[in-house]
């Protein structure tokens, strides 16, 4: 027995306090007489002093009393300390996806090693003494505490019942590191997992506890889902299939666009290899679901997808080049092999290409490509330099413009001198003192400047030409409200440009998808990174819809079944739980403390009470 607040107990210094008023209290019995006028005149009369007396003790002595004793106690708040042998089990649980196989090998049993990792522990937690607290956490790119910490292990028990591992491959080290802190020093560890640890490669702490549940299993996945538009209508589904299994194996790729099927066709899958595969779909389907389905399939997360159907993102793009410039025809050329953009007048344009001398377009969401000579002028031509094939080459690499540029063997013709350009810009491409390609910074437009007479040059006829305006196509298009793919893995980034107004708002967005749903902070640029599970997902401002998009299972090493592994690893250096403290602070008695005080001091009114008195 302890007390939570010992200051308190002061309170029982008005116990003899109230004894003392009780001592001292000076009391004349009640005497009957026939009438008052026998007595008298009254007289005062002096005494020397109060002698001591007995205490008397009296029901109202004894209920003031009781009521202080339970006044200081409540007070002080009265706490029972109770020593057990209970323990703090902390469990880790093995979050890969390949705890949800189900095994395949004959004679086996079919539970899945999700379930057999529940019954261990279930035992454990049958056979916890009482008093117990236990605390579970799930290993992933993130550890993550799905019970706990510190809980009764009848919640425990329930927990492991909604735990659903789909993780793809990680490191355990960031959970055992968790299970320890949480642990302390006395706390028991235990691992729970599909295939034991390397002691050699990873470093496990010495009181930990592995437990493994795996076995050796064949599997087969689906590696690469990609839905690709085609020019003249309908699109293309191509995959990529492994067999992970030690022997060949059939199977059947069927894919279902809600109740209809679109195609299936056996497929006949060797050990240890990918093997690619396409098929022509129609288009309008909205979204396809593609399944493998094969006996010995021991992992069913990583045989199925789920593809949104991609639409075009257009490119409207505006030529005001000279019908007769080189240039024209040489951006023309290009862009005749490129897809997804179409033709378009500059003030409806996303991408406007045009003579260097122009001025830009001055609108925030228009890309802008000035091709030179810079200045036109005779005089300004004749003055410009020509770089030769040999000429050193300074790349600003990590912009996404130039990505896959080298410009190895490129003759640079019609330099002019930018250094007293009335613009400002920011180099990209330099040679020497010389900016060959820039980024201009005195307009809204995204806008480029390239400094090159191609008459002059051969930039046109290397394979950097294409590749650079590749590039810039691609990156106006990225510019686009949108998303910029529709079908991606587990734990990629995915960015979704929106429109101003919906940039703007105040609330956060809300995004849903694979029975979670989530807020997502609003901007000109909407990051969702960190989705491990695998569906359909929705994001959406209020009631509209701002993007639709699928998340699929796709990690090799995860769903290569073969090096699981049985078995049990006890701990380096076992902990012997030498029990803890419960603190109990008993509030239903520190109520029933107060409600005594109550009626202590209800009872001492009643017996003082006049009426009562007289009576």
């Amino acid at each position: 027995m302890s007390f939570a607040n010992p200051w308190g107990l002061l309170a029982l210094s008005a116990l003899p306090v109230i004894a003392a008023i009780h001592l001292y209290h000076r009391r004349y019995p009640r005497m009957p007489v026939a009438g008052l006028h026998l007595w008298g005149v009254a007289r005062q009369t002096s005494t020397p002093g109060r002698r001591r007396e007995r205490l008397p003790i009296t029901r109202s002595l004894v209920l003031e009393l009781l009521a202080a004793l339970f006044l200081a106690l409540v007070l002080a708040r009265p706490q029972v300390d109770v020593s057990s042998r209970a323990v703090h089990l902390v469990a880790v649980l093995d979050g890969s996806a390949s705890m949800s196989t189900r095994p395949r090998t004959a004679g086996e049993d079919r539970t899945s090693f999700r379930d057999r990792a529940i019954e261990k522990l279930e035992e454990r937690l049958a056979d916890l003494p009482s008093g117990s607290v236990v605390t579970l956490i799930e290993t992933g790119r993130r550890p993550a505490l799905l019970f706990g910490p510190r809980g009764e292990p009848a919640g425990a028990a329930g927990a492991l019942q909604t735990w659903d591992p789909q993780s793809v491959g990680h490191t355990f080290q960031s959970a055992w590191d968790l299970a320890t802190q949480l642990a302390a020093d006395s706390g028991s560890l235990v691992f729970v997992t599909d295939r034991l640890p390397d002691v050699e490669r990873e470093n496990i702490p010495a009181r930990l506890e592995v437990i493994s549940v795996g076995t050796p299993q064949p599997n087969l996945a689906i590696t690469t889902a990609r839905w690709i538009l085609k020019e003249g209508g309908g699109g293309e589904v191509y995959l990529r299939v492994v067999n992970l299994g030690p022997a060949p194996a059939m199977a059947t790729l069927t894919g279902r666009a809600g109740d209809r099927t679109v195609f299936s066709q056996p497929i006949e899958l060797d050990p240890g290899r990918e093997t690619p595969w396409r098929v022509d779909v129609p288009g309008g389907l909205g979204q396809l679901e593609v399944t493998l389905d094969a006996p010995r399939d021991a992992l069913g997360l990583d045989s199925r997808v789920r593809l949104v159907e991609p639409r075009r993102r257009l490119v409207n793009v505006a030529l005001t080049l000279p019908a007769d410039d080189l240039a024209r025809q040489s951006v023309s050329r290009v862009l005749t092999a490129l897809p997804d953009w179409q033709p378009a007048e500059s003030e409806q344009a996303d991408l406007v290409i045009a003579a260097a001398g122009e001025a830009p377009s001055t609108l925030s969401d228009q890309w802008w490509l000035g091709i030179g000579p810079v200045d036109p002028a005779e005089a300004a031509r004749k003055r410009a330099v020509d770089l030769s094939d040999r000429s050193a080459y300074v790349l600003e690499k990590r912009h996404p413009l130039l990505e896959g540029v080298v410009l190895g063997g490129v003759i640079w013709g019609g330099v002019q001198d930018l250094s007293t350009a009335s613009w400002d810009f920011s180099p990209l491409v330099t040679a020497g003192p010389r900016a060959l390609l820039v980024q201009r910074t005195d307009t809204r437009a995204t806008a480029f400047v390239l400094n090159i007479d191609l008459a002059r040059s051969n930039l046109v006829d290397t394979p950097d030409w294409p590749i650079l305006v590749s590039n810039l196509l691609e990156e106006c298009r990225d510019s686009r409200p949108g998303l910029r793919r529709v079908n991606y893995r587990v734990t990629e980034a995915i960015r979704l440009r929106v429109e101003d107004q919906v940039a703007t708002g105040d609330d956060l967005l809300l995004l849903t998808g694979a029975g979670r749903r989530r807020q997502v902070a609003r901007g000109r640029i909407v990051e969702m990174a960190g989705l491990t599970r695998a569906g359909l997902y929705t994001l959406s401002d209020g009631e509209r819809e701002l993007a639709r998009f699928s998340v699929n299972f796709q990690d090799p090493i995860e769903s290569n079944l073969q090096e699981l592994s049985p078995g049990r690893r006890e701990p380096v250096t076992p902990v012997t739980p030498d029990g803890f403290q419960i603190d109990s602070p008993y509030t239903w008695l520190i109520l029933l403390g107060i409600m005594l005080i109550m009626g202590l001091a209800l009872a001492d009114w009643h017996v003082l009470s006049p009426a009562r008195t007289s009576s």
